[in-house]
């Protein structure tokens, strides 16, 4: 399973009291679990549109999302990021936020603990072998129960 979880400026000035961690459903869906700007929230989102981003547009932000698979740090892609309300516009792609839905407050402090250690310490994971074990196991089982949901 791909976990794609962002490191934007907060977490660069060690203020990690946030995240997004999207996993995708196919290439075309991904179930996003959000604590950032808009909403403490798990949506699903659909891509709506594939095209290039002008460089004369307007960025509502950018950040780093690192990608972990199997408990392992396998790359970094750089997002820009226009906001559109239900739709954001990432790098070259149009996503839509089709349904969504409250995250309980159980789970939100689960996600801000994992994904602390995940940023903080994503190119040396083995050290955290057994936390990024049970992260992932935490994120398969929330990500079939809300794939069901939304």
């Amino acid at each position: 399973m791909k976990i794609y979880i962002d490191i934007g400026k907060r977490e660069k000035r060690g203020d990690f009291s946030g995240y997004f961690i999207s996993i995708p459903i196919t290439q075309k869906e991904a179930i996003s679990f959000d604590n950032s700007t808009k909403a403490y929230r798990v949506q699903k989102q659909v891509l709506v549109k594939t095209k290039i981003m002008p460089n004369d547009l307007q960025i509502t932000s950018e950040w780093d999302s690192i990608i972990i698979e199997d408990g392992n740090f396998v790359g970094i892609e750089h997002i820009k990021w226009h906001d559109m309300d239900k739709k954001d516009w990432c790098n070259n792609e149009i996503w839509e936020t089709v349904s969504e839905m409250p995250i309980p407050k159980k789970l939100n402090m689960k996600l801000l603990k994992y994904s602390e250690i995940t940023k903080k310490h994503y190119k040396e994971l083995n050290k955290f072998s057994k936390e990024m074990k049970e992260f992932e196991k935490l994120l398969l089982k929330k990500f079939d129960y809300y794939r069901e949901k939304l």
